[in-house]
């Protein structure tokens, strides 16, 4: 039962249902709390989450007190980070929910109780929306949740992909075959190139070949960029997708392509990290570094044709037509109450996860 509660007035008003919200207070510490959703509006939704994806990356970035923007200001005017204290805990994570419709409001039209959106937003275990974000968000009949939980991220990779301007019959390299990097490799070849996966994990190579790419375990003392030509030819592959965050990953794409090669970038990298030496093969083979980024005010690089709307769209679609799989990416479904031994999953033991996601009582 909903409890009243004074609005800006003094008067008693009808508060919204209980919500628990993840925050991430500090460095290294995850806690939920308790509060109500504000009162459902005239052409507002409660839905209530079904499933939540935590991303590995930005994520763990805000765990360990890395995320640049922690560190400097962003100046949104001129684009640039500047000299200051940047922005204080708490922060409220993720973006990638899945959610079922649990009451709407009377002048609601677009939208059912019952019906399955797909929600940008922070974990928690429900959310107010507007009725057109909910309807942008609704899954098409018969969509698993846990096939949805993928669709941000399936649309970050598919920017990947055409930022790399890939062309049937060239060869790229994706290094970091976790989520973002498993569902490039399988965009990338639906785009007509050959595939050549990379990363430190045996169980995501073994993730890769099960989808059919050969892939490369890049453990200490391996010469990725030498393996990579035993497979190409001595000039190298044509283009890379970086998706590890690490510097010596992006190095490593680097080496392994040909003069004029392209490297597209889908990570974010934080803190400090060695490994990304430029004066060496990105100067001598005159490789281009293009960073692939469409939100944060960011449009798609060839926009008008492709915008962001667009790109969502037919990221999903791969997904829900099959020419994408996610089944096999799930790795660990952790309920939400224990969503702290989800990110001790992901940061103590990286080496058996592909996607850690967060479960609810529905």
């Amino acid at each position: 039962m909903r409890q009243p509660a004074p609005d800006a007035a003094g008067a008693m008003v009808t508060a919204g249902p209980a919500c628990r919200r993840l925050l991430i207070t500090a460095p290294g510490a995850v806690e939920l709390i308790e509060e109500r959703l504000p009162p459902l509006g005239e052409h507002d939704v409660y839905a209530r989450t079904v499933v939540s994806g935590i991303s590995h990356g930005t994520e763990i970035a805000w765990l360990h007190g890395s995320a640049a923007a922690l560190h400097r200001t962003w100046d949104p005017q001129r684009r640039v980070y500047l000299d200051g204290p940047g922005r204080d805990y708490p922060v409220a994570p993720g973006y990638e929910s899945v959610g079922r419709i649990a009451e709407i409001g009377p002048a609601v039209t677009g939208v059912r109780v019952g019906d399955l959106i797909a929600v940008d937003g922070p974990h928690a275990d429900g959310h107010l929306l507007a009725e057109t974000t909910a309807a942008a968000g609704l899954l098409p009949a018969g969509t698993d949740p846990e096939q949805a939980v993928f669709f941000i991220l399936a649309r970050v990779a598919l920017g990947g992909v055409h930022d790399a301007g890939l062309a049937v019959g060239e060869t790229v390299v994706i290094v970091g075959l976790g989520t973002v990097g498993l569902l490039a490799v399988q965009q990338a070849r639906h785009a007509g190139a050959q595939v050549i996966g990379v990363d430190r994990y045996p169980l995501r190579v073994q993730a890769a070949g099960n989808l059919g790419v050969h892939a490369i375990v890049a453990s200490d003392g391996t010469d990725v960029a030498a393996r990579v030509r035993e497979l190409t030819g001595p000039a190298g592959a044509d283009a890379a997708i970086e998706a590890s965050g690490s510097y010596a990953g992006l190095h490593e794409a680097i080496r392994c392509l040909r003069i004029g090669g392209r490297v597209a970038t889908v990570a974010s990298y934080h803190g400090d990290q060695p490994g990304l030496r430029l004066g060496e093969e990105y100067h001598r083979n005159r490789i281009t570094l293009i960073s692939s980024m469409t939100v944060n005010g960011c449009p798609q690089r060839t926009y008008p044709r492709w915008t962001l709307d667009r790109l969502s769209t037919a990221a999903r679609q791969l997904i829900t037509a099959g020419a994408v799989r996610t089944d096999g990416l799930i790795t660990h479904r952790v309920p939400f109450g224990r969503a702290a031994d989800a990110y001790a999953l992901i940061t103590d033991t990286p080496q058996d996860t592909i996607k850690v996601v967060l479960t609810y009582d529905t």
